[in-house]
Order: structure tokens, then sequence, then C-alpha cells
């Protein structure tokens, strides 16, 4: 036992100079291979700056000026930090905005999330015609906004000739408009609609990784399907969820077009999002630096929302 463990020591003192010149002749190929390695990725580093930063930073500049389109013998002069102040302190409309876009996303996306849910249930199971089905499913998302809106508008949520208030006139209810008397939760139900395919795309393939040998254990201990789902499915749909759940609210911040067709942020200004009244402001009110500094403020929401979700996701994953 002594003289295999001697032995095994001197092979390893002979085999570490090899080792060692091995390494050094390596290190130029590696470095070279790194140094071509940022080569490559330099065009698209170059192209994301161009078409990301560089607008951010002349947003940003835009801000700290006022302009304003309709008096041109104001100039463009620097007022630092007044645009801001104005927003926060001095518009009336700045806080509701905040507060509708924030009803917005959240209404929207809990909307999605449980609709999503359920269209995921039900296609996960086999049946004849699942996959026409599920393509079908999908249609509401690869349609254009400006065609999502326009036909919710006038198909389904019209007072005149709508679909919806036709059943409602039919069960001899009253018939209600819909985008004045709840312009934002029409909003928010045509908005679910249309990213509900997203979050079921996004659970299906959750649920499609899920070994079948769990759901067989749950059966022999005698769970029914509810405790299955609580205890098993939704467990294990977490990464789906916070990957739907990241990817909704940053896209459904964004909402314009929807908004823009069908209640053009009214009545008054009961749907009017920070996005939107950003557009009002520069094209409309032609304030730019105004405009210039909503924008800016709304980058900085999005980018400190999607970063502390992101925490909260890689929290999760180290605790568990």
């Amino acid at each position: 036992m002594k003289q295999a463990q001697e032995l095994s020591e001197q092979s390893i003192r002979h085999s570490q100079p090899t080792i060692d010149n091995a390494s050094e002749r390596l290190a130029p190929a590696k470095a070279k291979q790194r140094r071509h390695f940022i080569w490559l990725h330099l065009p698209a580093l170059v192209f994301m700056v161009i078409m990301t930063q560089i607008p951010f930073l002349l947003g940003i500049w835009f801000s700290l000026h006022s302009w304003n389109l309709l008096n041109p013998s104001e100039g463009f002069p620097f007022v630092g930090l007044s645009n801001y102040i104005h927003e926060f302190v001095a518009d009336p409309n700045f806080w509701p905005v905040i507060v509708q876009t924030v009803e917005l996303v959240f209404g929207a996306t809990a909307l999605a999330l449980i609709g999503g849910t359920g269209l995921a249930l039900l296609l996960d199971r086999p049946f004849w015609g699942r996959n026409v089905l599920r393509g079908l499913a999908t249609i509401p998302f690869l349609v254009t906004p400006a065609a999502v809106a326009i036909s919710w508008k006038n198909l389904f949520l019209s007072p005149n000739f709508g679909i919806i208030d036709w059943l409602l006139h039919s069960l001899g209810l009253p018939i209600i408009p819909w985008f004045s008397s709840f312009p934002l939760q029409s909003v928010i139900i045509i908005i679910a609609w249309e990213w509900t395919p997203f979050v079921m795309l996004v659970i299906l393939a959750g649920l499609q990784s899920i070994p079948n040998e769990t759901y067989e254990a749950a059966k022999v201990d005698g769970a029914n399907d509810l405790m299955t789902f609580w205890k098993i499915t939704l467990p294990m749909l977490r990464k789906a969820y916070e990957i739907a759940l990241l990817f909704g609210t940053i896209f459904i911040f964004q909402t314009f077009g929807e908004i823009f067709l069908t209640t053009a942020g009214g009545p008054g200004t009961s749907t009017m999002t920070l996005p939107y009244y950003t557009y009002q402001t520069a094209f409309i009110s032609d304030q730019i630096g105004l405009a210039a500094a909503l924008g800016v403020i709304g980058v900085i929401i999005a980018i400190f929302a999607a970063r502390g979700m992101l925490r909260l996701m890689t929290e999760k994953e180290a605790l568990a």
C-alpha cells in the first residue's frame, strides 16, 4: 500500500511539469480565441448601442430642455430638472396616469395568466384535433394590435351592433356602452384577450415538461385532480409563470395602439396610460421637453420593474 502511494506521488510529480508546459503552450491560443470571440460580438454590440442607448441619451438630453413646437421663438433653452419637477409636482394628470398604468398592467396580466392557465390545461389533454385547436388558440397573439382593437370596438363591444350587447338585448338586459361606462376595464379585457395565447404557450410548455411518473405517484397516493394541481402542477410551473409574468408585464406596459384606436385616452383621461400620455404631450400639446421627461420616467420604471422581477426570480432559485 505504501509503495503504491509513493508511485502515485511520483507520477503526479512527473506529470505536473507536462501539464504546466501544455497550459503554457495553449495560453496564446486561448487568448487569440478570446480576442476572436470579442471581435465577432462587436458588430452586435455596436448595433445595440446605436439602436437603444443613443436614443435614450437623446431623450435625456431633450428632457433637460424646454421645447414647445407651437412657440419656436422661445428657442431651446436648458431648464435642468424643471420638466421632471413639473411632472411630479405641478401636472395634475401625472399621478392618475401612473395609477391607471399600474391598473392596466396588473389587471391585464392577471386575466391573461388565468385565461392562459385554463387554456393550457384544456389543450394539454389528449383528444382528437388538439393540434388544430392549439393553432387556433394562438391567433389573437399573432393578430396586429390595430386589428384587435378595431375588432373589439366594432364587433364585440359596440353598443349598436356588438355581439355582446346583442346577447344582452336578447336576454332582456339593458345595453351597456362599454367604452363610456367601463373604459379602462374594456381596454384591460382587450389586452388580456390578446396576451392570453402567449401565456398559454408558456404554461403549455411547462406542463409538457412535467414527468408523467409524478402524476402517477400522486394517483397512487390518493390525490384528486384539485390536490394534484395545487400541490404538484402549480409549484412545478413556477418558472413558466415567472417568464410569462416578466415578458407580459414589460410588453403590456408599452400598450399604445389598443388605447389609440378604442378610447383615445378618454373619456377625459380615464384610459390615459404613461405611453399614451407621452404621445399626447409630444404630438398633441407639442411639449417635446415634457414628453421626453415622461419617456425617461417610463423607461426607468420599466427597468426597475424588470430588474426587480429578475432579482426575485434569482433569489427564489437560490433558495430552492
